[in-house]
């Protein structure tokens, strides 16, 4: 009966570890997915876009099914190229193929140079 009752709780040890390991997976996930919530309502750009590059979404994160949102704030110079970008939220993994693509989209040009918000996906569907 002892024998019965250590391996039930061996047993029980085992699961609740378990449970605490993929809460605090999902815990870490979140902190990675939640500064993406702001970006969801970024204004449209004023400013047509002529050429865009997508973003490469490595394969590695797609297998891991890391998924989010990029949200950037880009200076256009008059004649229609992109200059500065800063980083104003998202998923900090992706931010980085994110700025590569954008550097190299093309605006109609304009008068002045502008800020423009761009939100980029990366949804493995």
């Amino acid at each position: 009966m002892q024998e019965r009752r250590a391996h039930l709780s061996g047993t029980t040890a085992q699961a609740a570890r378990r449970f605490l390991s993929t809460r605090l997976t999902l815990v870490c996930l979140l902190l990675f997915v939640v500064p993406c919530a702001p970006a969801q309502t970024a204004e449209r750009s004023t400013r047509k876009v002529i050429s865009t590059v997508k973003p490469a979404y490595p394969q590695t994160l797609r297998n891991l099914h890391i998924e989010g949102l990029v949200r950037l704030k880009v200076t256009v110079a008059a004649n229609g190229t992109v200059g500065e970008i800063k980083v104003i939220g998202g998923n900090p993994i992706l931010v980085e193929s994110g700025i590569k693509a954008v550097k190299n989209w093309k605006y109609a040009p304009g008068p002045t140079q502008t800020e423009e918000e761009i939100v980029l996906n990366f949804f493995d569907r």
